[in-house]
């Protein structure tokens, strides 16, 4: 950037009047044509990334004939300020309106009834950080294709969805909107949908499957006739807010291994009310369903304390992201082997990552989504099939660790996983990092990193006895309960630190004489227990007591030899 140098002479007022405006016009005009960010690891020179030459073939930048000026959405409000919803406000029923509105509520697993009676182009406030509404993105972005997955969804539902992306996006940015429809057998989906899309002000298709293809295959489907430089993946029960893309695309346009996330959001499914959420990172643990977990004090000081910055995510939740559409198909795009839903969002994160690509938390940018119970119905055995996802992810992906979540599930082994052939090569052929390597780089708060000393079931005595955390709760005494073979609540891993940890990431502590569960904490003393091999005891170090099952529970007591309730057999799964 040209300085001006100011010497030691008289200027004029009028003078330097006017070279401190042709400074500010310089100024502006710079930032007009590149993005102003306070992190400057947005950019791709300073990229953090442990692949140290570019691994793909798409080039890492868009040429410029692929990049379209573009402007801000004008501001539109159709509603009325008063009217119930708005503001991203609560719906409050009326008194006559409670009975139809419960009827609505067990049906759809969210407030259906509240959705149908607040407006579909609901005004929201900008819930935008104010240090992100000075940002100013680049004036040429990539355009993008936004796609939506539909099967049976509610019609003020899905289209407070397309109309929060038409109103809220640059319409220079948005190429088109595909809405898949995976077999929806609803008649309001059908030409009712395709009348309505004519008349709205965006180029709107809408691809209907032949049978039911689930979730997966249902966006590849999109993704496969896009025509958009960037894949937008959108829930249909989402709402987009102020200023939610530019973020996305600009990041990607920096650098096309990005995956891009919004700060997701939520809609409360008892009353559509729109709620901020912190900023989080997401995890995952021994289940295979991501986690929110509080942003890590590594990333904090990575970023500079720029709640501006993007936030690297190890996992995401899989409703909205963003990735350019070559970089999504060079780098494997989804698992067709999988059904259904679940399983896929951790698939290709924790792909991506591996094989030489990020996955990034873009705080600029927030999507509310509305977490409600799935009504996802699929023909087969539901669990069965989303165990299947999760062998797929487990076999091709977790190396060794795998081993840590058969411990926890031995059942899931039993559950065929289908070919994995072409996924197995396609790690191959992407030299992709090993799973200790995203797990010590990317995920290093993992629990999966722990020295763990054994895991499995712990049987009591010579009874089928086993101890059992049921529910998960924090501060819930343990009890003693059938040994069912299955893991899951009767799963605990020993580390070397003396914690006995479930596959909530709970450990196991006390609470005066009984057994309780507490948030780990490896400098807690009060959780620290020891196994003696040869009597068979579980021991609290502080204590020196021994864990007892009783009738009703499990307590600490002075630790007997020939007292068989405090036998304690560990059956390792692994």
């Amino acid at each position: 950037m040209a300085a001006f140098i100011l010497r030691k002479q008289k200027f004029s007022t009028k003078n330097l009047l006017c070279i401190v405006i042709i400074g500010l016009l310089y100024l502006i005009l710079a930032q007009r044509n590149a993005p102003r960010y306070s992190n400057n690891d947005l950019r791709p020179s300073s990229r953090n990334n442990s692949h140290s030459n570019w691994p793909f073939n798409i080039p890492q930048q868009y040429d410029q004939q692929y990049l379209h000026e573009w402007n801000e959405p004008i501001k539109v409000n159709v509603s009325n300020p008063s009217d119930r919803g708005e503001g991203g406000s609560a719906f409050y029923p009326r008194l006559d309106e409670k009975e139809l509105m419960k009827k609505l509520r067990k049906e759809h697993n969210y407030n259906a009834f509240a959705s149908e009676k607040i407006s579909m182009r609901r005004s929201l406030p900008d819930y935008r950080f104010p240090e992100c509404r000075s940002l100013i993105y680049p004036n040429k972005l990539p355009t993008a294709t936004v796609i939506i997955v539909v099967h049976n969804e509610i019609w003020a539902t899905l289209l407070r969805t397309v109309w929060s992306i038409i109103d809220r996006s640059p319409r220079e940015l948005i190429d088109e909107i595909i809405i898949v429809d995976d077999a929806s057998t609803w008649t309001h989906l059908k030409q009712p949908l395709d009348d309505y899309v004519k008349t709205l002000p965006a180029n709107i298709k809408i691809m209907r499957t032949e049978k039911r293809e689930g979730l997966i295959r249902a966006r590849l489907k999109g993704a496969n006739v896009a025509k958009g430089n960037i894949l937008v993946f959108l829930d249909a029960h989402i709402e987009c807010t102020d200023g939610w893309l530019p973020p996305l695309l600009s990041r990607i346009a920096w650098n096309r291994s990005v995956v891009a996330v919004p700060l997701i959001d939520n809609i409360g499914i008892e009353d559509m009310k729109y709620r901020t959420l912190p900023v989080n990172m997401n995890g995952i643990h021994w289940t295979l369903i991501f986690d929110w977990s509080p942003l890590p004090q590594r990333e904090i000081i990575r970023t500079k304390h720029d709640r501006t910055a993007p936030i690297r995510t190890p996992t995401h939740i899989g409703c909205a992201f963003a990735m350019d559409r070559e970089f999504f198909f060079e780098i494997g795009s989804y698992d067709e082997g999988m059904d259904i839903w679940g399983t896929e969002n951790l698939e290709l994160a924790v792909r991506t990552w591996m094989c030489g690509g990020s996955l990034e938390i873009l705080p600029c940018s927030r999507v509310a989504h509305l977490f409600r119970s799935s009504t996802y119905s699929f023909d087969g055995n539901k669990n069965e099939i989303k165990v299947r996802n999760n062998n797929r992810f487990i076999q091709v992906w977790m190396d060794d660790f795998k081993d840590y979540i058969y411990a926890a599930f031995p059942k899931w082994k039993s559950i065929p996983t289908g070919d994995l052939t072409e996924r197995i090569n396609l790690r191959k052929k992407l030299q992709c990092k090993s799973f200790r390597w995203y797990l010590e780089n990317i995920y290093p708060e993992s629990a999966w990193l722990k020295p763990f000393i054994t895991m499995g079931t712990i049987r009591n005595g010579l009874h089928n006895i086993c101890l059992d955390a049921y529910t998960m709760t924090v501060s819930q005494a343990l009890i003693p309960y059938t040994c069912h073979g299955e893991g899951g609540a009767q799963f605990f891993a020993f580390t070397v630190h003396g914690q006995m940890m479930t596959w909530r990431l709970s450990c196991v502590g006390i609470q005066g004489k009984s057994v309780v569960l507490v948030s780990c904490n490896e400098d807690d003393k009060y959780q620290q227990w020891d196994y003696n091999k040869e009597k068979h005891w579980i021991v609290h170090r502080e204590s020196s007591l021994c864990m007892r099952k009783n009738q009703t529970g499990i307590v600490l007591d002075t630790c007997n030899q020939s007292d068989i309730e405090m036998k304690w057999e560990i059956v390792s799964n692994v």
